[in-house]
């Protein structure tokens, strides 16, 4: 349809739930036609300027508007076909040329209507959905008072008895769950354009909902959000679990018990069979199809389809992904878009849809720890012993084939072991590349998809689980090695002579990891990557809990090229995108776009510049110098101390403070914890789980206390992104200086030696102080949120008045940044708040 489609007026007005401003007004334009013409757009709108409800209703609006184009031009081109056809034949002289001519054009007429008829089919379909969910909307409440179902005995034991049906491999061709088997004919249906948006975590996804719920397209949109098992299952019994791999596991294990096998006359597995007796009672089709059709018919959050799911006993994980296949705006977390084999599990389908990658700032970076991996000594150590208990068990019961795939598995994982049973003596790392190190390894002869694809088939991580569960892995089997099948041993035995002995192997007392082997699959598909863009990193420790292989990607861009290809259009945007030639070069040309595919965008803030005051603080206010280097800034905590408690008595509301690291964090307030700055002292919790409880106790002390509260946090930690500190929250954001990584890291010298000779010498530097820079602005943008707020930014160290920094800081910081000593500074700090007290915010 979309070839017929012509090209779309951008509007002039915008559905929008207020009067727009002139900068989120020319941001949907843009995005409107960054989306119409195909175009890959880098956005930046400061945090603050209504991003994500510009976002929402640009790339609707746009959305209704092609879909109803399209239907209109798809329409019009039959009507004139049709007539042409008409035209021909009653005019053509030459019968022969009116024949063809008319045999050409019903051709083309017969597709375009075979594409109209799966559109009206869709909407029907699309209706019916909406009538049986109206007819069932009561029924939804009234179930709340049912009891919830029984959970099947067995599943109910932590320990339950393991049959060897589950521990066997499955040598019979897997067959994957309905929902893959559903559309084995894509061209047959009606393929709607979808909107995707992807961001970081759920809580900014579901800032995305909110401002949904309060656009006019509330009534009248589709919309789901994916996520993992882990956020949607609702079985007490799986929940428990508390382990994303163990989730998924037992929610599949669970599902095959509910299956059996058909067989022809010969015994010959033919498919696996769908039975009623699934063991997990809330994967019951009629109730997960009720719960699609809540979901698409209603805006909903996460929390609110699960809530609803535990109402209708409906499995929400699946009913979300029966969701997806029918909405028009799909929101996922980053791994779910940008893990191609997550992506794919999920069922979500990029091509002609649109992808919208909001906080996009850190991108390239979150693809290559996505795509990175980590391998532990005792990983190996485990998977090698429990492959081998296992093979050794049933080894009479496999066919040669799966015989040979094992075989072939143990030792690349015997191999792998073997590089860390040195005794080492200190802690180092060595680095070597794809190639170096398989060759090194003794590993480079055997095809690493074959065998990652044996593993997927036959299940094997979780079979080999499954046995260790009920036949542990004693000591004893540990230490015994597998009987020698060598020559030397062989014409020993003839001698009658003992082969050499051999020396005893001692079993290391480690904590048992959590089904290790798939985290060896894993290693094992990173070595599949280009042998340019990837490295190995080999740590070497005494202490051999500590020894591993990490796998690093250097160049994300190749992991991106999906998405870039197959998508209509593409969006990254962010508070703060610049250095924009990051993404244009490293991410879209690095991903095979062309240059003048590429658009880029950036709107000022919204707030005027008297409402701003960011300072860099080049001294302390005994005219000491400030320099929070990592060898200095032990020496500058009474400095920091002093500065801290002149803020607290000159800042009404809350005050926070970003410290350059978590370690850093913890020793200054060490330092002070028994100082009283006038005010109640909070800190970013360790938990993730803590953070809401936090941020309410920080709020409500602010909201109760006339004076206000201090908030201690970390540069690129739980608070500095995606949150608000609007409004009294936070007047005054301190940023403790540069929380540059640190440049010894193995890793990170390689990046930036990669950068080097790739890009050009200077380019890893670039990339350094890039790294640190944007974590920087995205503390600074924390604070100010709409029109009328206003705070002020320090930025401690004398660094920040350099030229070179200041290029970094975002436009509407640096139109109003002074550089000033601690004195100077609070003097204007006093200044900007008498002016400000008689606003109204």
């Amino acid at each position: 349809m979309d070839s017929v489609s012509k090209p779309l007026e951008v509007p002039e007005e915008f559905p929008f739930p207020f009067a727009p401003y002139d900068i989120q007004l020319e941001f949907m334009q843009k995005l409107y036609k960054v989306l119409d013409q195909g175009q890959l757009g880098i956005f930046e709108s400061p945090t603050g300027t209504g991003k994500s409800l510009s976002i929402i209703c640009g790339a609707i609006k746009w959305l209704k508007d092609f879909n109803n184009n399209s239907k209109q031009t798809l329409s019009a081109h039959i009507e004139a076909l049709e007539q042409e056809k008409q035209n021909y034949a009653s005019e053509e002289k030459d019968w022969f040329n009116a024949q063809s001519k008319g045999i050409e054009i019903t051709r083309i007429l017969n597709g375009l209507k075979i594409e109209q008829k799966q559109q009206i089919d869709y909407e029907q379909k699309i209706e019916k959905i909406r009538n049986e969910n109206s007819k069932k909307k009561t029924k939804f409440f009234k179930k709340s008072n049912k009891e919830t179902p029984a959970i099947p005995e067995e599943a109910n034991q932590d320990n339950a008895e393991i049959e060897d049906e589950d521990i066997l491999l499955n040598e019979d061709t897997p067959v994957e769950n309905d929902e893959d088997d559903e559309d084995s004919d894509v061209n047959a249906t009606f393929q709607p354009t979808q909107i995707i948006i992807a961001s970081r975590t759920h809580s900014q996804l579901s800032q995305f909902i909110g401002e949904i719920k309060k656009s006019t397209f509330q009534d009248d949109i589709r919309v789901v959000s994916l996520a993992s098992r882990q956020n949607y299952c609702i079985n007490p019994t799986v929940k428990k679990l508390n382990s994303m791999p163990l989730i998924n596991e037992k929610c599949l294990d669970m599902q095959k018990k509910g299956q059996t096998k058909s067989k022809d006359c010969d015994g010959k597995v033919l498919k696996r069979q769908k039975n009623s007796n699934c063991q997990c009672p809330y994967y019951k089709q009629s109730n997960i199809e009720d719960l699609r059709d809540f979901a698409l018919n209603q805006v909903h959050d996460i929390e609110d389809l699960v809530q609803v799911g535990k109402e209708i006993n409906a499995c929400p994980y699946y009913a979300s992904r029966k969701a997806a296949e029918d909405a028009e705006v799909i929101f996922v977390p980053y791994n779910t878009l940008l893990h191609k084999s997550t992506r794919e599990a999920n069922g979500v389908k990029l091509k002609n849809n649109i992808v919208i990658i909001d906080e996009a700032h850190n991108l390239l970076e979150a693809l290559a720890q996505m795509h990175g991996s980590e391998l532990t000594y005792p990983q190996l150590y485990y998977s090698y012993h429990s492959l081998r208990c296992y093979k050794e068990r049933y080894n009479m019961m496999f066919s040669t084939v799966t015989l040979r795939s094992l075989n072939q598995l143990i030792f690349v994982v015997k191999k792998l072991t073997a590089l860390f049973e040195t005794d080492f003596k200190d802690e180092s790392t060595n680095i070597s590349t794809l190639q170096s190190f398989v060759l090194a390894a003794g590993i480079d002869q055997y095809n690493f998809f074959n065998l990652i694809k044996f593993c997927k088939a036959s299940r094997l991580p979780q079979k080999v689980r499954s046995y260790s569960l009920k036949y542990p892995t004693s000591e004893e089997q540990i230490k015994k090695e597998p009987p020698k099948k060598g020559v030397r041993d062989f014409l020993a035995s003839i001698e009658n002579k003992k082969p050499a002995e051999q020396k005893p192997v001692k079993a290391p007392k480690f904590t048992v990891p959590t089904n290790p082997l798939l985290a060896v699959i894993s290693f094992l598909e990173s070595l599949m990557y280009s042998y340019d863009d990837g490295r190995i990193l080999i740590t070497n420790s005494p202490d051999k809990q500590n020894c591993k292989l990490q796998f690093l990607l250097l160049n994300p861009a190749g992991s991106f090229s999906d998405i870039v290809k197959d998508a209509r259009s593409v969006v990254v945007a962010g508070g703060t995108m610049k250095p924009n030639a990051e993404f244009r070069d490293r991410l879209f040309i690095g991903a095979g776009a062309s240059a003048a595919r590429i658009v880029e965008f950036s709107c000022d803030h919204i707030i005027p510049p008297e409402n701003i005051l960011p300072i860099a603080v080049t001294k302390g206010l005994n005219n000491e110098k400030l320099l929070f280097n990592f060898t200095n800034r032990m020496s500058m905590g009474n400095c920091l101390k002093d500065i801290l408690k002149r803020a607290c008595e000159t800042v009404k509301g809350g005050i926070v403070v970003f410290f350059p690291s978590y370690n850093y964090e913890n020793w200054f307030f060490e330092h002070v914890k028994a100082l009283d700055f006038g005010r109640t002292l909070f800190r970013e919790p360790q938990k993730a789980a803590s953070v809401d409880e936090v941020l309410e106790k920080y709020g409500a002390t602010i909201r109760k206390s006339k004076i206000g509260a201090i908030l201690f946090s970390v540069v690129g930690g739980k608070l500095s992104e995606g949150l608000n500190f609007s409004d009294d929250l936070g007047r005054c954001v301190i940023v403790v200086g540069l929380p540059y990584a640190n440049i010894t890291s193995p890793d990170l010298k390689e990046k930036m030696a990669f950068l080097d000779k790739k890009e050009g010498h200077g380019m890893g530097q670039q990339f350094y102080e890039n790294l640190c820079m944007k974590a920087v602005n995205q503390c600074i943008g924390r604070a100010v949120r709409h029109r009328n707020d206003y705070a002020t930014v320090l930025l401690l160290d004398e660094r920040y008045g350099r030229p070179n920094t200041h290029r970094a800081l975002p436009d509407w910081i640096k139109r109003s940044l002074q550089v000033r000593g601690g004195s100077e500074a609070f003097d204007l700090i006093i200044q900007f708040f008498k002016g400000k007290e008689n606003i109204q915010v």
